[in-house]
């Protein structure tokens, strides 16, 4: 072979390996984790938006999802997100306590009256909730209200003192839920997610609060027999992905990704609304018994639930300009629709 033969192989040789370089660093696999089961409506739905992204971006962006909590609870999840093992999740919010001081201000306890005053609220304030996200390391694209918790057991209750003999859940490693349940003089008994339908199929818990559509779908409820008609919590999950991951991406593939992800939280979160009420419509038909507590019984969980809000702020679990910020859209709100 002459010289300059030999020499034109080297160069196609070192512009090969050039574009194949670049082609592989142009693909960026993001791994997410979500304890939502495969084959339920979440899950359909992010496959079809993970599909749409990995078709429009011509494979630059592709995601592998590990549904059922195969790779652990929430707290599992984030753990592995900061050791770059995950990139991303689904996450319930309590989860995320020791990483933002923001996140969790919707779960103020009976706070909220209606999913209308909690949807003009969050689009108010949202964006204060993200940005303290990113001011930690993650792209969150929005987040997707579950529903109000309602407390459910296996035995009968509507006071607060009733709640005291029970054996009373709370996800383990949540602090905030351990010092809300405290406000309430209720000493929980603490368990991953991925641990309670086996924790009351032997006894070892016999009360829970979760949105209704949550507690089928888990199916909490073939070991409940009542529901308190009480809205507990306002329960939401964030969507986030790494966000050095996330960086890698060219800002038309961001662009297309927070799109697609942000109609996912919409499109799953007029689901969670919809289903809510059919939800408990569902338990009453498989034999769950609501309970009505009484006036006093109420304003005893609402004197409880002020003090835990207290507890949260002076814990630093929430700021307490946040908690000032919620109050006065919500005031703003029930003003103008008492008018």
């Amino acid at each position: 072979m002459s010289f300059s033969r030999q020499r034109h192989l080297v160069v196609l040789l070192v512009v090969a390996a050039i574009l194949i370089g670049t082609f592989v660093a142009a693909q960026t696999t993001f791994k997410v984790a979500t304890v939502s089961p495969d084959g339920s409506a979440w899950m359909r739905d992010l496959r079809r938006s993970t599909g749409l992204i990995e078709a429009q971006t011509e494979g630059r962006v592709k995601f592998r999802i590990y549904p059922g909590g195969v790779m652990g609870d929430d707290r599992a999840v984030l753990r592995k997100m900061r050791a770059r093992q995950l990139h991303g999740g689904i996450l319930q919010t309590g989860a995320l306590e020791t990483v933002s001081s923001a996140v969790q201000l919707y779960n103020l306890p009976m706070y909220f009256r209606d999913f209308d005053e909690v949807t003009k609220v969050r689009k108010e304030m949202d964006h204060i909730l993200i940005q303290d996200l990113a001011d930690h390391g993650f792209e969150a694209f929005g987040f997707a209200g579950v529903g109000f918790a309602n407390a459910m057991s296996s035995k009968a209750g509507t006071a607060i003192a009733d709640a005291r003999r029970l054996k009373v859940w709370a996800p383990k490693g949540d602090s905030g839920a351990v010092r809300l349940l405290d406000a309430f003089g209720i000493v929980p008994i603490p368990l991953s997610l991925v641990d309670v339908l086996a924790g009351l199929q032997t006894g070892l818990i016999d009360t829970v609060a979760a949105p209704p559509t949550a507690a089928i779908v888990l199916q909490w409820h073939t070991q409940l027999d009542y529901i308190l008609d009480l809205p507990f919590m306002y329960i939401y999950s964030v969507f986030m992905l790494d966000a050095r991951q996330f960086s890698r991406l060219s800002p038309e593939d961001q662009k297309l990704t927070r799109e697609t992800f942000g109609s996912f939280l919409s499109r799953v979160e007029q689901r969670n609304y919809a289903d809510h009420n059919q939800a408990l419509n569902a338990l009453e038909r498989q034999g769950l018994t609501v309970l009505q507590p009484t006036d006093a019984e109420f304003a005893e969980w609402r004197a409880a639930a002020a003090r835990a809000a207290t507890a949260w702020v002076e814990s630093e679990i929430l700021l307490v300009e946040h908690v000032q910020q919620l109050e006065e859209t919500v005031a703003r709100y029930r003003e103008s629709t008492a008018k």
